[in-house]
């Protein structure tokens, strides 16, 4: 059996590799007409190396990588557009042209999608629909748009997954897999921009939003997240006629937020709303929609909006929560130097990164967009980009998760100024940001983080001796070695002595942390609910905290 397993497993990947040579002869042929052949010259594939030839195009190169993607099909619009919300890795330029693949995908015939239809729903099909248009209203890279009327008489819009899309975004995912390492393997410095991390998160994000049963609990939590305001509206889920392929909504009759002016909207309410769900999204709910463009906000009767379109969404842990909220309060204070804390803590550093040269950096990011400036010229995705762009160059990657918050920061602010110019984000987002600041100080906040570093310091205490034990059992058995760097006599002295001042400040924190809790629930509360006791020793735990990061730093340096 083990023996016939490994021949079908062969079978399978040998299927999967002539499948994937001819697409990536394909590939290889598009961008070569579109004037990409360097991209391809070094692949070595049967079929391609006569391809390598006539790069002459008269179009600038951004709008031919548009036209590539568009040729490409269903993953590489995709592509692009998750690369057009990526200004800290490709020209501005390139985002400002592959943001037009939000729209004008060409549409799928109507007889192929209901034969799509009749594969996922069978019997269902004609039970559940009384009927269903022919012409779509919306056609985009994975799915197409039909308005439909259940037999009950409600109206709806289903959203049909193209035929064979699955299959083919497997390939392409498995070929951008293959380019991915290409030119890692080539361009040693091109693993800075972690080509095979974007490639795998990419991969994550397509495999959701080509099964509509992701798109469909997304729409159902964050309808849950709204319930209650009138105001934001997010359409109910028929999961009755609904599966992997085919997602049946309740139709929202609106107009697109684009077209909401000439309609006649009271556009600051508009404004006000549409920056009033996003926030709640980032800031109270932590589950946000990561594409909210203008396709997706619809402005219903009564200047209320729906909220479109959750194939694609972003969740905030607490601390990544704590980071955006800093953040955006430090920017609103004008404090440049949280601002660089709080990106050093962000980024991800795989050498030693100079943390002055970083934060001098920063300094001049800032005074570029802000010094002169006031709150409401303030351009928070110029800023984000600029901050994205200078940690790449300090060799500094920004974590996917936190650069699709980003992305959901910067097509919130850049809708929000080129549609509706009479709301200014920053301070239409402030009293969430206030809200959460005061939260995050509160007694309970505090006394929450002080008893879960007391549990730290006892399990590790419960742990010490275990530890100690295995120390000496590796050192008595000669397993136990240590590397040795050897220093001129009192550089090695001064060394030793910084040393033992830091381990000495450490154990006077870690009491000072523990004191301060233990210290919690007695005392009558004076400022924010906290004993004065306790807050001296937070205070000295600052102290002593601050002292401790100086000094590595100095210890760096030196």
């Amino acid at each position: 059996m083990p023996i016939v397993r490994d021949v079908v497993n062969t079978t399978r990947g040998a299927v999967q590799a002539v499948r994937d040579i001819r697409r990536l002869r394909e590939i290889a042929q598009v961008l070569v007409r579109h004037g990409f052949g360097f991209l391809v010259a070094n692949v070595e594939v049967p079929g391609i190396a006569r391809l390598r030839s006539g790069d002459g195009q008269d179009r600038p190169m951004p709008v031919r990588a548009r036209l590539a993607m568009e040729d490409l099909g269903p993953t590489f619009i995709k592509l692009g557009q998750v690369l057009s919300t990526r200004p800290d890795l490709i020209p501005e330029a390139f985002v400002a042209e592959l943001q037009s693949l939000q729209d004008s995908v060409p549409q799928v015939p109507w007889e192929e999608i209901r034969a799509e239809m009749e594969r996922e729903l069978g019997p269902a099909l004609d039970a559940s629909f009384e009927s269903i248009d022919p012409e779509p209203i919306a056609t985009a890279s994975i799915a197409q748009v039909h308005r439909a009327r259940l037999r009950g008489g409600e109206d709806v819009v289903v959203k049909v997954r193209r035929p064979g899309v699955r299959e083919r975004v497997a390939t392409d995912i498995n070929i951008l897999y293959f380019l991915a390492r290409q030119t890692e393997a080539q361009f040693p410095e091109a693993k800075l921009l972690d080509l095979s991390g974007i490639v795998r998160e990419f991969d994550k994000s397509m495999e959701s939003e080509t099964d509509l049963r992701v798109e469909a609990r997304n729409t159902e939590r964050c309808r849950s997240n709204f319930e209650g305001d009138d105001d934001i509206v997010v359409p109910t889920v028929y999961r009755a006629c609904s599966t992997a392929g085919v997602l049946t909504l309740e139709y929202l009759p609106g107009v697109k937020l684009r077209l909401a002016r000439e309609n006649g909207s009271d556009m600051r309410r508009v404004g006000e709303l549409y920056l009033h769900a996003a926030s709640r999204m980032l800031y109270e709910h932590g589950f946000f929609h990561s594409d909210l463009h203008p396709g997706n906000v619809l402005v219903l009767p009564g200047d209320r909006l729906g909220l479109l379109d959750f194939g694609m969404v972003g969740r905030l842990t607490d601390d990544m929560k704590d980071h955006v909220v800093g953040l955006m309060f430090a920017l609103h204070r004008r404090d440049f130097r949280t601002i660089a804390r709080i990106f050093w803590e962000i980024g991800i550093k795989d050498e030693q990164v100079s943390y002055p040269r970083f934060e001098a950096d920063v300094l001049e990011v800032m005074d570029h967009h802000f010094v002169g400036t006031s709150m409401s010229e303030i351009r928070i995705g110029g800023f984000l980009r600029d901050l994205m762009q200078g940690a790449l160059r300090h060799r500094i990657q920004v974590p996917t998760s936190y650069t699709m918050l980003f992305k959901a920061l910067i097509t919130t602010e850049g809708l929000a100024r080129m549609l509706v110019p009479e709301v200014d984000p920053v301070e239409e987002m402030m009293p969430f940001i206030t809200r959460l600041v005061r939260a995050r100080y509160s007694r309970d906040r505090l006394e929450q983080e002080a008893l879960l570093y007391l549990g730290s310091f006892q399990y590790a205490a419960r742990r010490l001796p275990i530890a100690l034990g295995q120390v000496l059992s590796d050192y008595q058995e000669g397993r136990l070695k240590v590397p040795v760097e050897l220093l001129p006599g009192e550089k090695a002295a001064a060394a030793a002595e910084r040393r033992a001042d830091r381990v000495v400040a450490a154990v006077a924190l870690a009491g000072l942390v523990v004191a301060a809790a233990l210290a919690l629930p007695h005392g009558r509360p004076v400022l924010w609910g906290i004993p004065p006791f306790s807050l001296v020793l937070c205070a000295l735990a600052a102290l002593v905290g601050r002292s401790l990061w100086s000094g590595r730093g100095r210890h760096r340096r030196g």
